[in-house]
């Protein structure tokens, strides 16, 4: 049998959309799922037969779900990180509406053999060209990012897969002897279907050039939230929802070392935030409690100083934490302790 390279994964780019890449940005990722599923059921009514002829069928919905590492080097400008941080960005920056698909759940996790993201994108289902929110693209040259030419178009560079040692942490007063930590970034949303406006009056437009009044729907509807200069998309007589963003919550547990009686890594120095009566209570008393940060090369960041920078996006504050459960194991071998904690975001 001949070689067949059309229908293998390694010679395809994955393209997800964003505000900061326009129509698309390709990134560097591990794995891919993209489920599509439309509401529908068959009715079993009054017919004169058993034979079903009549179906129910609602409104679609879409999930991307994305694996990938965080990288050091040239590839950190299109890593899961990058993605997962541009996603987060598009939810807190009032200055746009978010671009489709919108994040779901973020999970950045660290351990002693790597790190990675992984993320759950939501998006309308339609998969139409220039509109889909995720594709797929044939390729037989390297990510721009990874370009080791003289000449590279992108700031590009050598690249490796982030380690243990190129981040630092610190949870209440656990900063020695951590193992492993994580930070899952939840984000509800909502979806909600409208009847067409009276200004759809081509029914057989609806997938048309998206101007309004044009019957296919429409870009131009001025939002009050982001300003005239970005319109509500809207896209009329399709089964597509509209999404809403309600809360963003970040959460995160981790495993440390346990060493009895010490003053920085002693069980008790990951014990529970208990609350006392009329203040509120932080895992530390020192001004951050919580930080989680990667080393990064000023040559492909924005970092200055020490190259220290936020493992989560900059614009959400988690200077502050409480720790809400521990888990403390003896054994014969290392002594640890499994602490989950969250983030007041700000």
């Amino acid at each position: 049998m001949p070689i067949n390279n059309d229908i293998l994964g390694i010679y395809k780019a994955v393209y997800v959309r964003t505000s900061a890449g326009g129509t698309g940005r390709s990134y560097i990722i591990d794995t891919a799922t993209r489920q599509i599923s439309m509401e529908a059921s068959p009715k079993v009514m009054m017919t004169g037969s058993p034979k079903t002829r009549i179906m129910d069928i609602g409104g679609v919905s879409e999930t991307v779900s994305i694996s990938a590492p965080i990288l050091v080097g040239g590839g950190s400008q299109a890593d899961g990180r990058a993605l997962a941080n541009q996603k987060i960005a598009e939810i807190i920056d009032t200055s746009s509406a978010p671009t489709l698909p919108v994040l779901k759940t973020a999970s950045f996790s660290i351990t002693e053999a790597g790190a990675t993201v992984s993320m759950t994108l939501e998006s309308d289902g339609d998969t139409g060209v220039g509109t889909s929110s995720f594709w797929v693209t044939q390729s037989n040259t390297p990510h721009p990012s990874l370009d080791l030419s003289p000449s590279p178009v992108w700031n590009a560079g050598a690249t490796r897969v982030a380690r243990f040692y190129d981040f630092r942490v610190k949870i209440g007063n656990r900063q020695y002897f951590v193992q492993e930590a994580s930070v899952d970034v939840n984000v509800e949303t909502s979806k909600t279907y409208f009847i067409n406006p009276y200004a759809f009056y081509n029914a057989n437009n609806s997938y048309g050039t998206p101007i309004v009044a044009s019957g296919g729907g429409g870009t131009a509807l001025q939002s009050a939230l982001y300003g005239s200069g970005t319109g509500i998309s809207i896209r009329y007589g399709s089964p597509f929802p509209h999404i809403g963003i309600n809360g963003i919550t970040v959460s995160g547990k981790g495993k440390g070392a346990v060493v009895i009686g010490s003053n920085y890594a002693d069980e008790n120095i990951a014990g529970i935030t208990t609350q006392a009566p009329g203040r509120t209570v932080l895992s530390s008393s020192e001004a951050t409690t919580f930080a989680l940060e990667v080393a990064a090369d000023p040559t492909y960041t924005s970092s200055t100083g020490t190259g220290w920078t936020n493992l989560l996006y900059s614009g959400i504050g988690l200077s502050k934490s409480i720790i809400n459960a521990t888990n403390f194991q003896v054994s014969t071998g290392i002594l640890t302790v499994d602490f989950d904690f969250m983030c007041y975001v700000g």
